[in-house]
């Protein structure tokens, strides 16, 4: 079956199931008390391959990237068939340490239904409601994704690092483990970019914005509208992020990551909740040019399952480490986390979105949300060489994904 990707983009999504009510044009979508948001599913993507524009060729498995990676070849042994494919660092046995540049980029989406009523999500600016005096951009950078934390699986310590770096220690610990082996990412922070969407209700528009009721949020913007949530089509965002990485002088030798506050993306038109909501993707270009689009969550698991904070984009960072060109291909898997059906791509996030780590206690004494992942070994089959002889880095698998059909872990 196809991967379950857009082209060589790759999502975590999730669905709110939901009917939205149409007929109020000039303003946010209120949705009634007693509506419920949906919780984490599958993804329905598929739909949209090819649709999206593009400023410059789709990568493919040869495309030569300006950042650090190795190429690995394994026999799988699940299937007895050889894959191949590209991975951002250096090779596990080198014991090398690489720091990779990143460069986040925080987006004011500004949805202007008219001249006088617009709603502003802003990760520059504090939410009370959510947050209280802290913004999601601040609480980004200080997150473990950026900063060291001693990571620990079971009882092994995988290193006082960030995030993605324990993971691929973890991932790779039979080589890792005593080494000064390291992939980091040195982060810069680029001017705050505001996008002015033209916000609709109608049945094809491509920016709306609903208010779920019981849900906290401070919308910044010249109404206030708690638990608001944004949705802009991917395919009106995109150019715009492309466009955006040009206009920053920005080039393939460095990862930027946009970063989005209480606002999501739909699948097809936003005002239709059945295509909603794309929480964060990560994509290549035939320039060999990465990039990265994440969701910073303010509500804590009440909007979408499994989902707070920084979830979405420990999801995406690491799914981009893992496959940074979004075209390493395994032995089919899926009917696992946001997967329905089969899918062969080594996307290490896919298998266990909405799955948390405890939380994660930084200096600030906020409590970050990263998602479990997946491990090589998950996807290409035993005996593992993950952590602990784990297959994924909390030890919610225990042995290589099933076959599919019909799958499963």
């Amino acid at each position: 079956m196809k991967p379950t990707r857009l082209a060589q983009y790759t999502f975590l999504f999730a669905a709110l199931s939901l009917s939205p009510a149409f007929g109020q044009e000039d303003g946010a979508i209120q949705l009634p008390p007693d509506t419920y948001p949906g919780q984490l599913s599958e993804s329905r993507i598929a739909g949209l391959i090819g649709r999206l524009p593009r400023t410059d060729a789709s990568p493919d498995a040869n495309s030569t990237l300006a950042l650090p990676t190795w190429s690995y070849t394994v026999k799988s042994s699940r299937n007895n068939a050889t894959y191949t494919g590209k991975i951002v660092g250096a090779n596990p046995s080198a014991s090398t340490s690489v720091t990779i540049p990143v460069v986040i980029i925080a987006v004011i989406l500004n949805f202007k239904y008219s001249s006088t009523t617009s709603y502003i999500f802003n990760p520059t600016a504090a939410d009370p409601g959510c947050l209280g005096s802290r913004t999601a951009l601040a609480l980004t950078q200080q997150s473990p994704l950026f900063n060291n934390y001693n990571f620990v699986m079971g009882t092994t310590s995988v290193g006082n690092t960030q995030y993605a770096d324990a993971f691929t220690r973890g991932n790779f610990w039979t080589y890792a483990k005593g080494t000064n082996y390291h992939t980091l990412l040195g982060v810069t922070v680029a001017p705050a970019q505001t996008v002015t969407l033209t916000a609709s209700n109608s049945s094809t528009a491509n920016a709306t914005v609903f208010m779920f009721s019981g849900q906290c949020g401070t919308n910044s913007g010249n109404t206030n509208l708690p638990g608001a949530l944004g949705v802009v089509n991917i395919s009106t965002w995109d150019p715009i992020a492309q466009g955006l990485i040009h206009s920053l002088g920005l080039n393939a030798s460095q990862f930027p990551l946009f970063v989005f506050y209480n606002a999501v993306m739909s699948q097809g038109y936003s005002s239709n909740l059945n295509d909603c909501c794309i929480l964060g993707y990560h994509n290549a270009l035939g320039s060999g040019q990465t990039y990265g689009v994440a969701e910073f969550e303010g509500r804590n698991q009440t909007l979408f399952r499994g989902v707070a904070d920084v979830a979405a984009m420990s999801h995406e960072v690491n799914e981009w480490t893992q496959d940074p060109l979004a075209t390493n291909s395994t032995p089919a898997w899926g009917n696992v986390g946001q997967v329905a059906g089969c899918q062969g791509n080594y996307e290490v996030g896919d298998p266990l979105s909405g799955t948390l780590l405890p939380p994660v206690i930084m200096s600030n004494g906020f409590g970050y949300h990263l998602q479990e992942l997946a491990f090589y070994s998950w996807f290409y089959g035993g005996p593992s060489l993950g952590v602990n002889g784990w297959y994924s880095d909390h030890g919610t698998f225990t042995k290589a994904a099933s076959a599919c059909p019909p799958g499963g872990a």
